[in-house]
This record gives C-alpha cells, sequence and structure tokens, in this order.
C-alpha cells in the first residue's frame, strides 16, 4: 500500500520541463490572440495588452514601444501613452532613458485624461531627472492638481503635500485645497493621505477642529496599514 501511495505522489509531481512547455505554449497563444485582437480587429484594448505583454512575458521593449506608440499617437490610447511614458523613463543601461520622450507621452496622456500621466509629469517637474528639466514645483503642483481631478490616488497625495507645507518660497500654501486632496486620496486607499487629513482636523488646518472627523480619517487608515510590508526581510 505504500509502494502505491508513494507511487500515485510521485506522479502527481509536475515535470519542470513539462511545467516550461505549458508556460511557454501559453504564452505563444496569448501573443497569437493578442495579435489577431490588436492589428487584424483593430481592437485598442488589446494592443495596449500587446504592449504589456511584450514587457511582462518578452522582455522586448522595441516591440512594446512599437504597439504603444502606434496605439498612443494613431489610436490616441491614453493608456498606452502614460506606459510608453514609463517604457523611455524606465533605466536599464547608460543610453537607455530618454526623459523628453518620457515627459512628451506623460503630456499626451494626460491630454487624453489619464491621471496617471498628469501626475507622472508631476514627478518629472518635481524631481527634475537627470537635469534634463530643471525642478519647478508650480508646475508639478499645477500637474498632479489635474491628475488628482482626473482621480488619480498619487496625483492627489502629492498635489496635498506641496498644498498643505509649500516647501518653496514660490509655493503659497493653500490648506484647504490640501485638505480636500488628502481626503480624496484616502478615499482611495492612500495610508498616508488619511493621516494627514485626520491631523488637519484634529488640528484645525484649513478645515475646523473636529474630533469626530479625525477619528474617522484614523479609523480609515487602519485597513491599510501592514505591518509586514515594513518587516525587514
Amino acid at each position: 500500500m505504500g509502494a502505491v501511495f508513494a507511487k500515485k505522489k510521485a506522479d502527481d509531481l509536475v515535470n519542470p520541463d513539462q511545467q516550461l512547455q505549458e508556460r511557454k505554449d501559453y504564452a505563444d497563444n496569448l501573443r497569437a490572440q493578442l495579435s489577431i485582437k490588436c492589428h487584424r480587429e483593430k481592437n485598442l484594448e488589446a494592443c495596449h495588452a500587446l504592449g504589456e505583454f511584450f514587457l511582462a512575458f518578452d522582455k522586448n521593449k522595441f516591440m512594446a514601444k512599437d504597439v504603444l506608440h502606434k496605439n498612443c499617437h494613431d489610436a490616441k490610447h491614453g493608456e498606452s501613452c502614460l506606459l510608453l511614458g514609463q517604457v523611455h523613463l524606465s533605466y536599464e543601461g547608460e543610453d537607455d532613458r530618454d526623459v523628453k520622450a518620457a515627459m512628451q507621452h506623460f503630456t499626451e496622456a494626460c491630454r487624453l485624461n489619464v491621471g496617471g500621466g498628469c501626475t507622472m509629469a508631476g514627478i518629472v517637474h518635481g524631481m527634475g531627472i537627470d537635469g534634463v528639466y530643471p525642478v519647478n514645483l508650480q508646475a508639478a503642483a499645477d500637474a498632479f492638481g489635474r491628475g488628482c481631478d482626473l482621480d488619480d490616488k498619487v496625483g492627489c497625495f502629492q498635489g496635498g503635500m506641496i498644498a498643505r507645507y509649500a516647501p518653496t518660497p514660490d509655493i503659497v500654501a493653500d490648506h484647504p485645497r490640501a485638505a480636500s486632496m488628502f481626503s480624496k486620496a484616502c478615499d482611495k486607499g492612500s495610508l498616508m493621505s488619511c493621516r494627514e487629513v485626520a491631523t488637519m482636523y484634529e488640528k484645525g488646518i484649513g478645515v475646523p477642529v473636529d474630533a469626530a472627523k479625525a477619528h474617522e480619517y484614523h479609523e480609515k487608515s487602519l485597513p491599510m496599514f501592514r505591518p509586514d510590508e515594513y518587516v525587514a526581510k
């Protein structure tokens, strides 16, 4: 009986070569399906997914750039503009990053009402990446504000931070706006935004002192906190 059980357990083990081949077959089939939907059926979502596939599965940035560029510029697919900007901004070699091309595509994504594009443009303005764009926090604040208007959580948080703390002399603090942006980001799952707006209600910064509201936002942040993420691996 033990020998039969042992043989069954051995038969149940997945052969590594077989598993690898199954993954390859799956990837080949998915690539073919997406290619047909994109190139033959002109499905814009399939074209975007094909670009993601080239990045994630094939690790082929050249093929990804080609399909995303067409989907962004010819079909005006905002999410493809955003992803293409992120590809241009990624750094894998000395001459691999193109900040100007990245900014061009973030700006186009923003124009096409993709909030993440506005937020990424704000990050470039705020960081002055590679010295191509000088640090310009006012331009960053404007871009984050647009991203927040388009419901981008990160745009709301980053814009709120600038409006709350006015980190440079040329920025005028706008505490009511900061509270509004933090509140919106909190509702979308931003832990730090919940804590920022709770503190503002506790201290009456930009909003009336309201202990109940402060407690509400503190409570809202609790499920978002994951201690395991802060434990060193």
